[in-house]
């Protein structure tokens, strides 16, 4: 830990890194022979870096915290208990691929296929919100239109999540990132059975901007162990 950066401080951060590792700390039994095992998950350990104060202002947060904050103003701060869906697709208004030509012999039915376009958009998200679900994360976009209707559901919605975080908060809630709604029949479907639970998802202020943190659940289903460190200073080196 020792450097030119780090000189008198290494010993706070080989602490603040050993707390990290003990936190995520999971007793497991081994399928074969049935010992009782011990594993300490080092993925299950996010680093955050902040702008500002002291790099000795640095500390570790039970749960999962990301960079960034609700996608409106109108959705909650906080949520709780939290049913997370993980999506890996876009919520924008639904566009034709491209090389697809409409052919209409009336204006009217022009309008009708842009209708169309935020209709599927909002069956999508009415089934998401159906299943159950109050916090939505998604590595894509999410528009002022789809926006609405989280707002309206009280649900808290967050765009252009890292794919990464996304398959961690996944393992620690319980939950599984969902790539389509399509289903074997063709139609599209939200199964709760791909919900990810917590005790809490709340926005909190820190430094210059806002971040998400979730405090996971005690034991039952997605209760995973997560910490993240938060590394403060006043430059990224």
């Amino acid at each position: 830990m020792s450097s030119k950066i780090l000189g008198p401080e290494s010993d706070f951060f080989a602490q603040l890194a050993v707390d990290a590792v003990l936190s995520v700390k999971t007793e497991s039994t081994h399928s074969e022979t049935g010992k009782a095992g011990v594993k300490y998950p080092v993925s299950a350990i996010h680093i955050l870096k902040c702008h500002g104060q002291s790099s000795l202002s640095s500390h570790l947060v039970d749960g999962f915290a990301l960079a960034g904050g609700r996608a409106a103003q109108g959705m909650p701060t906080s949520v709780s208990p939290a049913k997370i869906a993980l999506l890996d697709f876009s919520l924008q208004r639904h566009k034709m691929q491209l090389g697809v030509s409409v052919v209409v012999k009336d204006v009217k039915e022009v309008d009708l296929i842009r209708q169309r376009e935020m209709d599927i958009t909002k069956e999508r998200i009415q089934k998401i919100l159906e299943a159950g679900a109050n916090v939505v994360l998604t590595t894509k976009g999410i528009d002022d239109l789809a926006m609405k209707y989280f707002v309206e559901a009280g649900a808290i919605a967050v765009r252009r999540v890292k794919k990464e975080d996304l398959k961690r908060i996944a393992k620690a809630t319980g939950g599984q990132v969902v790539g389509t709604l399509a289903d074997m029949e063709g139609n599209e479907a939200f199964d709760p059975a791909m919900l990810g639970f917590a005790e809490k998802v709340e926005e909190r202020r820190v430094g210059d901007g806002e971040m998400l943190y979730i405090k996971l659940k005690e034991g039952g289903r997605g209760g995973g162990r997560a910490a993240t460190i938060f590394l403060r200073g006043a430059k990224d080196y």
